[in-house]
């Protein structure tokens, strides 16, 4: 049986690692694996700029499995990436021949398993990764360095091109990642204009990949996003320019090197995400919900009393019973944490409010996340610096002491429920537009997936500087006079420079994925659409069977032989981008080993 994998990065070598543990019973497998970028694919290349940062701890990423697995395929335990670092990293390191190599000695030197590591490191991890797999099966499989230009289907197998060569697969898995699309409407408009007028502008795109090197010193840039891409230019355009941060006390001051632009930049909310919290979890260390566990979600969905807003306001509810009693250990409140909890969950919120009235300064309010400040009634430059500072200081308490930062680390430790129930299919077409993508993804993204403290704390002092503004919400941008502009609190900011800070979204339909297009071509894939009486919502995924991620062709029926895992079908299965977390039973590893074992025809769990 010959195996394809379009996609050399986290997933695709997992993929590859699963099939060679899990065939058991010694079949004549080959693997081939396609990248042109080769193992770590193009987001971990080790040759990107080494001020861009993973925003997971190091000890919390791994590509091994271990005992906490319950998909029931062959557990192989290894080191985590703080764990290499500390081990077989140096040496490792020592044999190879490229261009970063006494950084890369450096850097697994100073690491801490509680601070993130490059990205580039984070691609040298999963080389040594797949050069272990190589010794464990050097027969098995091989990598082709090469762009899969063409796929067809003919009879029970799969046609792949590249520009060398051309194979026949019995399987095949899509494991692509991010990819540039089409410019969108609005995103034509700027880039049209751009052309005319001879501006810099920049579409969605991995910050990685951008040539910020060509903006000359001291020019305007308009930076549109304030998630992860954005804090990626933070440090592009200026570490990597040759300033330095210093700390002085408990601050940091920006020293300029005189090679920045000055960017104004800017969002529909207007704040930059919350940082991660302080790592003080050890191990596969997690919060326990106590009313969204699986055995309770099970028995209100076997029931059928289970719909999306009632799923919705549990989780509310658990995470505010989460946060109060972290409240109580912070603030060493004389408050039985027991007690709370049992009159938490059985009065409502004014009962409980009477019987504690300790509590009502620190009040969670949703609301206060959604929008923290309402600008038009704010000094917004003044305000959004002191909510910058209030992140710092929330997120430096650390995740298993401060009661907000905990709060978010425990929504962020409760995303195996969100992928039951969207398997499950509770939501309404109306339900899963508005609430689970338009409301709860984006929250959820300003409050947990945000960068290492480090990059909000650079961010502060760059504000400090004068090298950063944060232009007051909603950032709209014009085009006027030969210029990008924007308005700032009566003040107008022309620039021949704007960037989208932000990474491609996953379309189908607008993908410049040359394998996804031929899939597209030969109606092998259609875009993920979700129907019922409430309405129709199309998400631009990659439509799949969410138990076993196999394919649904444009006709409807199912490509047995053909998986998709990631990115691609992200707005069918949700936040498909997170890295494996050691000791958690990783959810897109047990996805991973479940495929793996549907293609050796084993049964998983």
């Amino acid at each position: 049986m010959i195996i394809g994998i379009v996609g050399a990065g986290p997933r695709g070598l997992s993929m590859v690692e699963r099939l060679i543990r899990n065939n058991r019973e010694n079949q004549h497998i080959q693997i081939c694996l396609f990248d042109p970028d080769g193992p770590g694919g193009r987001v971990w290349r080790l040759d990107q700029p080494t001020e861009l940062l993973m925003n997971s701890v190091s000890q919390q990423v791994t590509l091994f499995t271990d005992e906490t697995l319950t998909s029931g395929g062959e557990i192989s335990p290894g080191p985590n990436l703080y764990q290499w670092s500390q081990t077989e990293a140096k040496k490792y390191i020592e044999k190879q021949q490229f261009v970063n190599k006494e950084f890369f000695l450096a850097e697994a030197e100073r690491l801490r398993a509680n601070e993130p590591a490059t990205r580039c490191f984070y691609g040298l991890y999963q080389q040594w990764f797949y050069e272990q797999l190589k010794k464990l099966a050097p027969h098995s499989f091989t990598i082709v360095r090469s762009l899969v230009k063409e796929i067809d289907k003919i009879k029970t197998g799969f046609y792949l091109k590249t520009n060398e060569q051309h194979l026949v697969v019995d399987q095949l898995v899509m494991t692509t990642g991010h990819w540039e699309n089409k410019v969108s409407e609005d995103e034509k408009r700027f880039y049209d204009y751009a052309e005319k007028e001879q501006l810099f502008y920049q579409p969605p795109a991995n910050p990685a990949d951008v040539s910020v090197e060509t903006i000359p010193p001291k020019t305007t840039v308009i930076l549109r996003g304030l998630g992860l891409s954005f804090f990626d230019y933070v440090g592009l355009l200026t570490e990597n320019r040759g300033g330095k941060f210093e700390k002085q006390g408990e601050k940091l001051v920006y020293l300029p090197s005189g090679r920045e632009p000055i960017v104004y930049c800017g969002s529909r909310k207007g704040l930059p995400y919350f940082p991660r919290g302080k790592n003080e979890k050890r191990g596969g260390a997690m919060a326990v919900p106590k009313l969204i566990t699986k055995e309770n979600l099970a028995k209100l969905y076997q029931n059928q009393q289970l719909t999306g807003k009632l799923f919705f306001d549990l989780l509310k509810k658990d995470v505010e019973l989460f946060y109060y009693k972290k409240l109580i250990e912070e603030k060493h409140l004389a408050i039985s944490p027991v007690l709370f909890e049992q009159i938490f969950l059985t009065r409502d919120q004014s009962d409980w409010q009477k019987q504690f009235p300790e509590l009502q300064p620190y009040q969670w309010e949703w609301d206060f996340f959604e929008t923290p400040i309402y600008h038009e009634k704010h000094d917004f430059q003044k305000e959004s610096r002191r909510f910058i500072d209030y992140q710092i200081n929330e997120s430096m308490k650390g995740n298993c002491t401060g009661a907000i930062a905990s709060a978010f680390d425990a929504l962020k430790d409760w995303r195996d429920p969100v992928h039951l129930v969207i398997e499950w299919g509770i939501f309404t077409a109306k339900e899963y537009r508005e609430v689970l993508w338009g409301w709860f993804t984006k929250l959820n993204a300003f409050l947990t997936i945000g960068p290492p403290v480090v990059r909000t704390r650079e961010l502060a002092a760059l504000i400090d500087a004068g090298i950063f503004t944060i232009v007051s919400p909603p950032l709209e941008i014009k085009t006027e006079a030969g210029f990008f502009i924007v308005e700032n609190e009566g003040q107008r900011i022309e620039s021949r420079y704007l960037i989208e800070a932000r990474l491609p979204q996953t379309d189908l339909t607008q993908t410049k994925n040359p394998a996804l297009n031929s899939l597209k071509k030969h109606q092998l894939i259609r875009p993920f659409t979700y129907q019922d009486t409430t309405g129709v919502y199309e998400t631009g995924a990659i439509d799949i069977k969410l138990s076993t991620n196999q394919v649904w062709n444009k006709q409807g029926e199912l490509e047995e032989n053909l998986y998709c895992l990631g990115i691609p079908v992200e707005g069918v299965d949700w936040l498909t981008a997170t890295v494996s977390r050691p000791y958690t039973d990783a959810w897109n590893l047990r996805q991973i080993d479940k495929v793996a074992q549907l293609i050796l025809g084993r049964t998983t769990n």
